[in-house]
């Protein structure tokens, strides 16, 4: 399992056109267009201080899960 960064997280997300961002004790998921605005508002945050919480690979199957929910309920 890979060690997760913000750089390979949002390297990953980009086919999606999100990325996450840090917040105050934890992380969300912003939109880089206006088309992925409305899923990645709703994809959930993570709440913990640090990247290391999960690895990359669980970072990325967070919001490819939660994209798969959001089309499948559409």
């Amino acid at each position: 399992m890979a060690a997760a960064t913000v750089n390979k997280i949002n390297a990953a997300l980009a086919r999606h056109s999100i990325e996450v961002v840090k917040g105050a004790g934890y992380f969300y998921f912003a939109a880089l267009t206006d088309e992925a605005q409305a899923v990645a508002d709703r994809i959930p945050s993570v709440y913990s201080n640090v990247l290391r919480c999960m690895p990359l690979e669980d970072w990325i199957a967070h919001v490819e899960d939660n994209l798969k929910e959001l089309r499948h309920a559409a």
